[in-house]
Order: C-alpha cells, then structure tokens, then sequence
C-alpha cells in the first residue's frame, strides 16, 4: 500500500462508543487515510453502501438483530464486498467465517491496523483492475444506464448488435457487476454519467 492510502471504511455498529472508539483507531492507522462514515441504524446501511462504495465494512454481527454478510453482498451486487466482523463477545466459527477476518474489541492498534490494511489493499487491487475499461466500453455504460437497448446501442454507434452484447459481456466480467443498477451505481461514482442523464 503506497503511503497514506485514502480508503473508505463504514462503521456499522449501533453502540456510539465502540463506533467512535474503532473510529478513532481506523484515523491512527499509520499508511492509511480513512474516510469513515459511522451507521448506527440498519435500514441506513444498504443505502449507505450502494453511495459510498466503501472499501471495507466493520460491522457487530448483531448489527440489526442478526447481520447477515451474504445477504448484504447480494442486496448491494457487490460479490467482493470485504466485510470485517467487531467480535465483541465470542463468535462461533461458523459465523466468523462468512466475514473476511475478525477484529476484537480488546485488539491493539498493530492488529486492527494490520487487518484492516490487508483487505483494503486486496480491495484497491481489484478496483484497479475495475479501470481498464476501454473508452468504448464506457461509452456503452453511458448508453446502457440511460436506459437504451442493445440495438439502439449498436444503431447509434454504428456497431453490430453482437459487437454491443460482446462489449457489455466484458464489461460485466470485468467490473463483476450483473445488474442494471449495480451498473448505474458504478457509473454515477466513476462519472461516466450525470446523475440528471438518467432515466428514472
């Protein structure tokens, strides 16, 4: 990780103490920049999410009664989310390892700093091969979330249909991303497109 790293980190725990206490960690991790958003409330969390794109999610297991990392990953489209599960009381194995790793409350700064800095760099490797989009595939994400066809794609671009399926068959490879509104969501916070080119 090059020096001081910005990434983006979610706090998901409904505790303000411990929240601002793994806050004031994340800040004194040194090689890292941490942007951190704090989310007490569970119906909050796949908003939050979907806006931010973070790198890495800490969040209480018992965050909204019994939280779910699978069932997240899905409800956002994001398959690689890295999910960092706050032990504070035992956690069993078998909910441990649906979280990339566990911090504990009783951590030092060395041990959190060293697992937080491990996924965010494993994240930063996969969001940089996310950028070689070439410019043509992102012209047809512009297209594609403003809500056109195949064939009008391949009309306007003067392309054949087959090229624009071909094109959007790599594009869902490369960024991992299966849905419409995953897509939308990535091209918003890439600014491919405006929010106001999209139809509603």
């Amino acid at each position: 990780m090059s020096r001081e790293e910005k990434v983006n980190i979610i706090i998901a725990e409904t505790s303000p103490v411990l929240s601002a206490g793994f806050s004031q960690c994340l800040r004194r991790i040194p090689g890292i920049q941490a942007n951190i958003l704090e989310v007490k409330n569970p119906d909050d969390l796949i908003t939050c999410v979907k806006a931010s794109l973070p790198d890495l999610i800490l969040v209480n297991p018992t965050f909204g009664g019994l939280f779910n990392p699978v069932q997240l990953r899905a409800e956002v489209g994001e398959a690689e989310l890295k999910i960092l599960a706050i032990e504070v009381g035992k956690l069993n194995k078998q909910a441990a390892a649906l979280y990339e790793d566990v911090i504990s409350v009783i951590d030092d700064l060395e041990t959190i700093g060293n697992k937080v800095k491990a996924l965010c760099t494993l994240s930063k490797e996969q969001g940089d091969e996310k950028e070689n989009l070439s410019q043509r595939e992102k012209e047809i994400i512009s297209l594609v979330v403003k809500g056109m066809t195949n064939q009008e794609i391949a009309d306007k671009l003067f392309i054949s249909i087959h090229t624009v399926i071909t094109h959007r068959r790599n594009i869902a490879r490369k960024l991992e991303i299966h849905s419409a509104t995953g897509l939308t969501i990535y091209a918003i916070v890439n600014k491919i497109v405006d929010l106001s080119d999209i139809k509603l």
